[in-house]
């Protein structure tokens, strides 16, 4: 049987990914020397295994990624140790993803996804206002859980929407969950990219919050009303279900509870240890999973529960896989080379005219991230590359553009994070969500880049 439809080896492939990850972990902690090359060699070898079991597309995009960071690193007098040692920089990615099920599960064994669904819900199933509802849902839990909360509430609409049309639920889906994450998450001090640019810029998160949160707002003013009129008039056929106010009350309490321990957990973590903001959330979510499952007496079907959905997702992650481990081989590779030399070249025959350095910035992270290279490498490019033309004077503006288009674009970047979740959960080409919310993220930057503009003056 060709070993792409073996079934017995992808009913089996979460063993092949719980080995990698205790392995990455045990040798992140004690930073033993002979664990390094057999994670790194490991690593390489789960990535080429995922590509057999990967789809067309991811094929295609792991080889463009390999071969691409290959080249670049060779030109940079790199050997072969290095090239394949960058594949492990994308492990805490790979790793959070695979913890996804545990929070989503606790969740839904808690009964707080019947509370979500209830405050989505409209009693008329007017899709223009499940839209508002929608959008407002994703910003409040996307403030707290971050990536956790376009899993779990892409779920449900997935599940409000099952009798519409696939291509209207999809577009309903992306729209409402990837838009509101972006506005969401651009002045949270929990995202890494506002922490990456106010160390790269030197001003104050509290100097560029009152910015990052009226860019926010304006933003979703303004998403609101055009999405909304076209879905105005629009209804979908969904059961509705009785609202016991008192009893929603409770299980937004219970959820108010829950989101603000996870926050605090990792605002702790993130201020006195230097995991970095992805690991820091993929080392909580299991044991955070575990504990709110015991304090809200539901252990036992939470564990049976979770086992099986957690098996589930890591036996299908292989697209993430392919995409997250040859992004890093392409990654260590774009940085090693000239690349960010000549970048910076560029940056230098612009730097007395604001304007066109933000819109520099602009096109280098939207660009970029067209090719599959995260807004967060990007940045730290950029760092590095802006640091000749960065004065006290235009910081804050550059702060507020690096931020807002770090972040903008991710609701758009076809190798995105949550992009490529979404597709693989919607089992569409991210491609189509490019098409979908482009258009969106460059209306963000531009909010971003007027303000910027407007900070300038004042």
């Amino acid at each position: 049987m060709n070993i792409l439809y073996n079934e017995k080896i992808l009913r089996n492939f979460f063993y092949i990914y719980a080995v990698l990850f205790i392995l990455f972990l045990i040798y992140f902690f004690s930073n033993i020397e002979f664990l390094e090359p057999l994670v790194n060699y490991l690593a390489f070898a789960v990535l080429l295994l995922s590509w057999l079991f990967s789809s067309r597309l991811f094929k295609i995009i792991g080889f463009v990624f390999i071969s691409a960071g290959i080249i670049l690193s060779l030109s940079a007098g790199e050997g072969l140790g290095s090239i394949i040692g960058n594949t492990m920089s994308n492990m805490p990615l790979l790793l959070f993803f695979s913890t996804l099920p545990w929070i989503g599960t606790v969740v839904k064994v808690g009964g707080l996804d019947d509370s979500i669904t209830e405050m989505i819900q409209d009693r008329a199933n007017k899709v223009e206002n499940i839209y508002g509802r929608s959008i407002f849902t994703t910003y409040f839990f996307g403030i707290f859980l971050n990536i956790s909360a376009i899993y779990i509430i892409q779920q449900l609409l997935g599940e409000l929407f099952k009798r519409s049309e696939v291509a209207f639920k999809n577009e309903f889906i992306i729209k409402s969950t990837l838009r509101a994450f972006a506005m969401a998450v651009i002045w949270s001090p929990l995202e890494v990219i506002v922490g990456l640019t106010v160390d790269s810029t030197g001003v104050s998160y509290f100097a560029l919050l009152p910015w990052l949160f009226a860019t926010s707002v304006i933003v979703g003013l303004t998403e609101v009303q055009i999405s909304k009129r076209q879905f105005r008039g629009l209804t979908i056929d969904a059961p509705l279900y009785d609202i016991d106010n008192s009893a929603m009350i409770r299980s937004i309490v219970k959820m108010a509870i829950l989101l603000l321990s996870f926050l605090s957990l990792v605002m702790v973590l993130n201020a006195y240890s230097t995991l970095g903001f992805i690991m820091t959330v993929a080392l909580i979510i299991i044991p955070f999973s575990f504990a709110a499952a015991f304090v809200m007496k539901r252990f036992p079907i939470f564990l049976k529960t979770g086992w099986k959905s957690w098996k589930s997702h890591n036996n299908h992650m292989q697209n993430f896989s392919v995409l997250f481990l040859s992004l890093g081989v392409f990654s260590g590779g774009f940085n090693s080379s000239a690349a960010p030399g000549a970048m910076q070249q560029v940056f230098s025959y612009v730097d007395s005219f604001l304007i066109l350095i933000l819109l520099l910035i602009m096109l280098v992270i939207y660009g970029l991230a067209m090719f599959g290279v995260h807004p967060v490498a990007t940045l730290a490019i950029l760092a590095e590359v802006l640091m000749p033309v960065i004065t006290p004077e235009n910081a804050l503006s550059i702060g507020i553009v690096m931020v807002v288009c770090g972040l903008g674009i991710s609701a758009a970047a076809p190798y995105g994070i949550n992009a490529t979740m979404t597709s693989q959960s919607m089992g569409i080409n991210p491609y189509s969500i490019t098409k979908l919310n482009m258009g969106f993220s460059l209306r963000m930057a531009a909010i971003g880049i007027t303000m910027a503009m407007i900070a300038l003056l004042i």
